[in-house]
């Protein structure tokens, strides 16, 4: 006849030893239950934290979500794959609902009305076309200062035009400080690089604020070769103050802007820096 491996376990213990050892093994099941719907609800409070306040980001089929409401000592990162939808056809080469010349408007909208009158931005004031995979992926990218005004005016005109051209793109204000001398090629520069963290752009527009387009047919498009947008300005009588200018408003592909390693930042106060980069 064979014991028990609870019989061999409990020979030679008197019934005191016995309730003893059933107490400690019946205390450590309920510590081990305790930690586990501790760790059970904080999983699901800071899965909730993260639908709540999460900012996902995806990249062909994978999307990562990551909670801006978490400790300062960790951050929080759900990746998963993008559910496969039917694939959209490229957007035409021209697109098929442009105006041509339109008067710019100078109406100063406030911010609620704006973020009103633009509801089909996605996170962080992105664009891309609903019925069509774009054929260029844009980042506009404004150097700015103490200058709101004008911004409300920049905002109001360009998003029309840029949705009408089937672009997809993303507008970046880059601040500076007002005790800071004003340096423009630093903005740019900081604007790229804080653009690409967010999204795989092709190519970049450096776009003065207080200048807006008169002609959606000024394609805001990934150019081959470096391209001046701003050729023809109102204030200037619509004609080039020099051959070589290429500032207010240029297009630049990411491979030839980090060819060059961007603007030069020595440049303070306006100008300068964007000859230099023409040369």
């Amino acid at each position: 006849m064979t014991t028990s491996l609870l019989e061999h376990c409990l020979n030679g213990l008197n019934a005191k030893q016995i309730l003893r050892l059933l107490f400690r093994k019946f205390r450590d099941l309920c510590n081990l239950r305790c930690i586990s719907i501790i760790g059970l609800a904080f999983l699901i409070v800071q899965f909730l934290l993260l639908i709540l306040y999460g900012h996902t980001r995806c990249e062909g089929e994978i999307c990562v979500t990551e909670s801006r409401n978490t400790s300062s000592f960790y951050s929080i990162f759900f990746w998963n794959r993008r559910k496969k939808g039917p694939l959209l056809p490229l957007c035409p080469t021209i697109p098929p609902g442009l105006y041509g010349y339109i008067k710019p408007s100078t109406e100063v909208l406030t911010w609620a009305e704006l973020e009103s009158k633009f509801l089909n931005l996605h996170y962080g004031g992105r664009y891309k076309p609903p019925n069509c995979t774009s054929r260029h992926r844009v980042a506009i990218i404004v150097p700015f200062r103490d200058r709101e005004i004008h911004l409300k005016i920049f905002l109001n005109n360009l998003h029309p035009i840029l949705q009408r051209q089937q672009i997809e793109y993303g507008i970046y204000v880059v601040d500076l400080d007002l005790k800071v001398q004003f340096n423009r090629a630093l903005l740019l520069n900081v604007g790229v690089l804080e653009s690409l963290r967010l999204h795989d752009y092709q190519c970049f527009i450096f776009h003065d604020v207080d200048l807006l387009p008169e002609n959606d047919n000024n394609l805001y498009t990934c150019p081959d070769n470096p391209r001046h947008m701003s050729v023809a300005v109102n204030r200037l009588k619509y004609k080039l103050p020099y051959d070589k200018i290429f500032g207010g408003v240029a297009a630049i592909s990411k491979e030839d802007f980090l060819k060059v390693n961007g603007y030069s930042n020595r440049y303070f106060g306006w100008g300068g820096e964007d000859d230099d980069m023409f040369n």
